[in-house]
């Protein structure tokens, strides 16, 4: 469970952090959405800032081992982030979700979800952590987790292909 999970997380996180500064625009494109998530025009090149490193540098911690302060900060990230888009989406704001880059998808309760749905999945797999380690097993749910990122990074794109 640890490991499908420890893989979901950091490829979600580590293709989040990429899609926004691969170029200049996908940058100022992150950037010009902030504000609509309530941030004060002080602070949104930091608040901007702070959400691509913390997004590497959680990735970087799973990516390299460290499992657990990885995952308990992936579940932080995921609070937060639940809890930013579903204030935007309850105030109405029009914010847009730039979480992997040029997507002009409005946010809708549907990424409230998307997020909570990562949060548990951190949460769980801190639950697994101290498990015992079979390679068979960790193989499975690695690729488990590789599925289960690629679903969350074109969540918008299956979402309206359902909804059609």
């Amino acid at each position: 469970m640890t490991t499908g999970a420890v893989v979901l997380c950091g490829l979600v996180l580590l293709i989040s952090a990429v899609s926004k500064v691969r170029g200049r625009s996908d940058y100022a494109d992150f950037v010009a959405s902030v504000p609509a998530f309530g941030v004060p025009a002080r602070w949104i090149r930091p608040f901007a800032v702070l959400t691509v490193v913390a997004e590497f540098g959680i990735a970087l911690l799973l990516l390299v081992g460290f499992w657990t302060a990885g995952l308990v900060l992936a579940a932080g990230m995921f609070a937060v982030l639940t809890a930013v888009v579903w204030r935007a989406v309850s105030r109405r704001s029009g914010a847009v979700c730039r979480c992997f880059g040029r997507a002009r998808t409005t946010l809708t309760h549907r990424h409230t979800a998307r997020n909570a749905f990562l949060l548990g999945v951190a949460v769980l797999g801190l639950s697994a952590v101290d498990n015992a380690f079979d390679p068979a097993v960790a193989g499975l749910a690695a690729a488990v987790g590789v599925i289960g990122a690629v679903l969350v990074v074109r969540f918008d794109d299956l979402a309206d292909l359902i909804a059609a």
